[in-house]
């Protein structure tokens, strides 16, 4: 049987239903694409642990603990700045 789907311009597609099936592929699932010597392409797909994903999430700069008080100034600033835009 031969399935198809089309590349976007982002080089993403979508998967035939078919082909998820016989893959047991779920979402997260690790998609490996080996390349054989003929030229043809040879796909299998692995379940993701969240251990073997956890390294492709954006890290994050640790940033300095913000206080209640500078919380609360914020907020009051935002209000004020909101209410003088409703009252122009």
């Amino acid at each position: 049987m031969t399935y198809s789907s089309t590349l976007t311009s982002k080089n993403q597609t979508t998967l035939p239903k078919a082909v998820v099936h016989l893959l047991g592929a779920t979402p997260s699932s690790i998609l490996a694409y080996e390349i054989l010597e003929d030229g043809k392409v040879l796909l299998t797909a692995k379940s993701a642990t969240f251990k073997d994903i956890a390294d492709t999430f954006p890290k994050k700069k640790a940033t300095k603990p913000i206080s209640i008080e500078d919380m609360k100034r914020a907020v009051a600033q935002g209000a004020a700045k909101r209410f003088k835009k409703a009252v122009k």
